[in-house]
Formats: structure tokens, C-alpha cells, sequence
């Protein structure tokens, strides 16, 4: 084997590595980050969004002008991306939200649109985590996979980071001035929370199913990393 041929082979050994290594989980947080936005603001505009999905797709490619992305997003065949594999399905959730994007990467419909980005959201919950949702709400599930960074890290940890996600600022607090600790943190805006009247007790208990679930559906659902 020739040098240029070596070199050719660990460009493609590593491309494939790379593509490998970006999970599923990914939609689930483009999703949920997309929601957030709209819960937040009244119509956003999601040329942040747009350029970190492009990155996922096509890791590879060094376009940084948001609008030139867009652009390549509408004409690209979703299917054949160089990074994040998409099924058919997928395919079709991020070709209904890049198409219902107007001139200022704003969505024509928002109220409408949000409807339908709601049951893509639950629907991906659903189908790569599906022990997790039936522990707790797939939005509240998509923003605790979102905030740590990732189903491969937080599946990791233990129910009592799983049950502050989200508080760390209350957790610095008490660490740097000895104010009370917080007992719960983005699961707190779960239901099984809100209609607690031991809302401590019960958010360890949900953190506990949560924490177990997560591995489940990590290594049931997701491919491990190469080693």
C-alpha cells in the first residue's frame, strides 16, 4: 500500500469514527433547544439552531455564514449526510422545520409550527428513550438531556447529579456562602414534583427511576464508543 493510499484510508477511518461518535440524542436536543426558544421568545429567529444541526450533518464542511447555511440546508439531500445519520423520518421532522423558515430564519407560523415541533420532540423522546419517558415528561426529559450535554455523559452519573441538573447556580451559591442546598432542579417542573407535598422526598425517588432508566436506554438504544 502505497503512501497516498494510507493517508486516503485514515481520512476515511476517521470520518467514519467521527460520524459514529454523533448521536441520536442530538435530535432530541435540537428539538428541545428549538422549544425552548419558543417557549422563551415569541418568534425567534434560529440561525444559532441552523448552524449547530449543519455542524452535526456535515461536520466537514467549513461554511460559517448562517445564511449560506440555510441555503445549502434547503438544497441538501438530508439522507446522504456526511456526520448524524438520519432515518426517513428524521429526514422529514428537519426538512417540516428548514422549510417552514422564512427569509429571516424565522418561523412563518409559530404558533402552528410549535404544535407539530412538540410531537417531533415527543416522538424522538419516545423512540430513543423509551424507558426515560415513561418516568418523566418528554419535554422536561429533553431539557435534563440537553443541559448536561448528552445521554452518553449524563447516563454516567448518579441519581444525586441527576436530581440537581439545572440548579447549579443554588448549588454554588450554597457552596460559596453556606446558603441551603437546592433538593431538585429541572425535574422539579415535572408533575410528579409539582403535585408532591414532599416535593424532596419525591424528587430523590423520580432522580433514583430517572438515573436507572437513562443507562437502560443508553446502552439498549445507543452505539458504545469505539475504543
Amino acid at each position: 500500500m502505497e503512501d497516498k493510499d494510507i493517508v486516503l484510508w485514515n481520512i476515511k477511518e476517521s470520518k467514519e469514527r467521527i460520524r459514529k461518535a454523533i448521536l441520536k440524542d442530538r435530535m432530541i436536543i435540537f428539538f428541545t433547544r428549538v422549544l425552548e426558544d419558543l417557549n422563551k421568545y415569541s418568534n425567534p429567529n434560529f440561525y444559532g439552531r441552523m448552524k449547530d444541526i449543519y455542524r452535526l450533518l456535515f461536520p466537514f464542511d467549513k461554511e460559517t455564514d448562517p445564511k449560506k447555511i440555510i441555503q445549502k440546508m434547503k438544497n441538501a439531500d438530508l439522507s446522504l449526510s456526511e456526520g448524524l445519520t438520519l432515518d426517513n423520518n428524521e429526514v422529514n421532522y428537519l426538512q417540516f422545520f428548514i422549510n417552514n423558515l422564512n427569509e429571516k430564519c424565522k418561523l412563518r407560523d409559530p404558533r402552528d409550527a410549535k404544535k407539530k415541533i412538540e410531537e417531533i420532540q415527543k416522538s424522538l423522546v419516545a423512540k430513543y428513550l423509551p424507558s426515560s419517558s415513561k418516568v418523566i415528561e418528554p419535554y422536561i426529559l429533553g431539557k435534563i438531556i440537553s443541559s448536561f450535554g448528552g445521554i452518553q455523559k449524563i447516563s454516567r452519573k448518579p441519581s444525586s447529579t441527576v436530581q440537581l441538573i439545572g440548579a447549579e447556580k443554588s448549588l454554588f451559591r450554597h457552596m460559596s456562602s453556606g446558603s441551603p442546598p437546592p433538593k431538585y432542579g429541572l425535574i422539579f417542573y415535572s408533575n410528579k414534583i409539582k403535585n408532591s407535598a414532599m416535593k424532596g422526598r419525591a424528587s430523590r425517588a423520580l432522580a433514583n427511576k430517572l438515573s436507572i432508566s437513562l443507562r437502560k436506554d443508553y446502552y439498549r438504544n445507543f452505539p458504545q464508543p469505539l475504543s
